[in-house]
């Protein structure tokens, strides 16, 4: 590391303080710099950096945190520990380096500037993402964006595509291939060297098209990326997009076409030491294996993707590989090792969905938190001038008259407009609530209905042998597990009472001798379940469903040319 006897703690303060956007690209030059002075006199700077610029107004003030959050963050990183050294866990220094940011944020809103607010805005988006706060870093670089492009500014492609693969981590495919596109128009336009980027950035849009299940589109663009890789001699990249185009053809049962572009994935991200991406492409591999009817070969190959993502873990890469050992040893009818592979894909999966939702939900947080932030510097602004104007206007009555009148009806416009806004954002949560508790539903049923299918072949398995006390103990402890139990109930009622508020009150108060089998049977009844599927949940066999339906259409009082779930429905 250099030492930092180059660098004038006055010059540097002078250059942050200006109010132009030039200042912006010296706060990152700067920034760069330090990452490449010995971190025992980074601080040191910092410190007469500081002092020096204590008096030099707001514009100093928000690029000074800006750049001092980056640093603290930055001796954190994994660029500053040598080998044999203790790794400190970066979330240790979190506080301090969001609390930098947010004064700056409020600082830059408060001069007015447009492009110092963008400046604060991207440069607190990459570096919140290295926390995992997915939501707030896509949140802040759109808002920084939007700015940008408001101001017709010159946007660079790196801050398109970081802001295009954020969004693709969190499920914002129609967003994430928008962005994608801007970056590649601007890796177009720019005078860098655009090759490999462009083979990114074509990449991400086929991610997009293929999430989306618009293969034809997919395909097309991971297409002209495959050819640029290839042109170029980029073999990582040329081994990823075939690997991706694979995944589209085995979604459409073209196993041989898919086989070989998964090994050839496999082989290249191996050889080149991305153990993970390697991993993935051969549990695909083994997948298509196993669709081809070739058990053994693709049991070898799920094994050896475990051990590569032991190498370089990936948790989204080992949850696909568990579902795919799941599928293959039920295949192979090894329901002992089915079942538990099936409860290792449900847990990381149900931990996945629930990050997924939590940076989703954190978006609107942020989004909210921002827009108060706006709206109290821009009335401690209107403050200011008021101030300002009446210290060099003549006061008179007609003029203050009339700016009393105004501001009265300014602010009754601002108060009006604040209550409009909270309705909105307690409506926008409500929405997030209710779509986060269906896909809760759907995950219990579905995993009701899978785990009933484990219990009931291991059950036709434990039948197949002698009838011993032990096997019969067995067989009845799986028979109790097929019963949709109280504590599933419960679960199961919590989380339809937030889709169907008020279903049950309801339901009691105009039929207040409904039993508590009427109204499960009632709830499902609701989901427009099958009498399979209910007869799976509850337990009991597919005619007692039909009995237990003809009892609730009794006991509501439905007549046979009525349709009891519409019946339910109007409930």
């Amino acid at each position: 590391m250099a030492q930092y006897t180059g660098l004038d703690p006055k010059q540097w303060a002078i250059k942050l303080s200006k109010n132009d956007n030039s200042a912006n690209t010296d706060t990152r030059r700067l920034d760069s710099i330090l990452e490449h002075v010995d971190s025992s006199q980074v601080f040191q700077f910092l410190q007469q950096l500081q002092e020096k610029g204590k008096s030099l107004g707001d514009h100093f003030k928000a690029r000074f945190n800006c750049v001092k959050a980056r640093q603290v963050l930055f001796q954190y990183s994994s660029y500053r520990v040598k080998p044999g050294d203790y790794v400190v866990n970066i979330n240790l220094v979190k506080g301090p380096v969001v609390n930098l940011f947010y004064t700056a944020l409020d600082v830059a809103y408060g001069t007015e500037d447009d492009y110092l607010a963008a400046f604060v805005s991207y440069t607190y988006a990459i570096t919140i993402v290295q926390f995992g706060d997915i939501g707030v870093a896509i949140m802040y670089a759109r808002n920084s964006l939007d700015l940008y492009d408001q101001l017709s500014y010159d946007i660079s492609p790196n801050m398109y595509q970081f802001l295009a693969e954020t969004l693709f981590s969190v499920g914002e495919y129609n967003d994430c291939i928008i962005y994608a596109k801007k970056a590649l128009t601007a890796w177009q336009r720019s005078s860098q060297a655009v090759k490999f980027q462009a083979i990114t950035c074509l990449n991400t849009v086929g991610l997009g098209y293929q999430r989306q299940q618009k293969y034809d589109s997919a395909l097309l663009f991971y297409s002209h990326s495959l050819k640029m890789a290839e042109t170029e001699n980029v073999p990582v990249w040329t081994g990823i997009v075939s690997g991706n185009m694979a995944q589209i053809y085995y979604v459409q049962q073209r196993y041989d076409t898919a086989y070989p572009l998964f090994i050839k994935d496999y082989s290249i991200s191996r050889d080149s030491g991305f153990y993970d991406n390697a991993g993935n492409s051969l549990q695909w591999a083994s997948r298509t294996s196993l669709a081809l009817g070739k058990q053994q070969r693709a049991l070898a190959e799920v094994r050896e993707s475990f051990r590569l993502l032991k190498l370089l873990p990936d948790v989204k890469y080992l949850r696909n590989a568990y579902f795919t050992a799941m599928q293959l040893f039920r295949a192979m009818s090894n329901y002992d090792s089915a079942f538990y592979y099936s409860n290792l894909y449900r847990t990381l999966n149900d931990s996945l969905e629930r990050v997924k939702a939590f940076n989703s939900l954190s978006i609107t947080r942020a989004k909210l938190s921002d827009m108060a932030s706006q709206y109290t510097n821009q009335k401690l602004n209107g403050q200011k001038r008021t101030a300002l104007t009446v210290k060099n206007i003549i006061f008179t009555f007609i003029v203050l008259l009339t700016f009393f009148t105004f501001l009265i009806v300014t602010r009754a416009r601002k108060k009006a407009n604040l209550r409009k806004d909270q309705a909105e954002r307690e409506q926008l949560l409500r929405e997030l609530e209710v779509t986060s508790a269906r896909n809760q539903l759907n995950m219990v049923t579905i995993n009701m209905f899978e785990k009933n299918d484990l219990i009931e072949k291991l059950e036709e398995q434990l039948k197949e042998n002698e009838a011993t006390a032990e096997y019969q103990a067995i067989i009845s402890d799986i028979t109790r597990l097929t019963i949709l139990t109280e504590t599933d109930w419960s679960e199961f009622k919590s989380i339809f009472e937030t889709i169907y508020p008020g279903f049950f009150i309801k339901l009691t108060n105009k039929f207040p001798e409904i039993t508590s089998a009427e109204q499960r049977m009632a709830a499902l009844t609701r989901l427009r379940l099958s009498s399979r599927q209910m007869a799976s949940m509850l337990g009991i066999s597919v005619d007692s469903v039909h009995k237990s339906r003809q009892r609730l259409r009794q006991r509501l009082k439905v007549g046979a040319e009525t349709s009891l779930s519409e019946m339910v429905a109007a409930l």
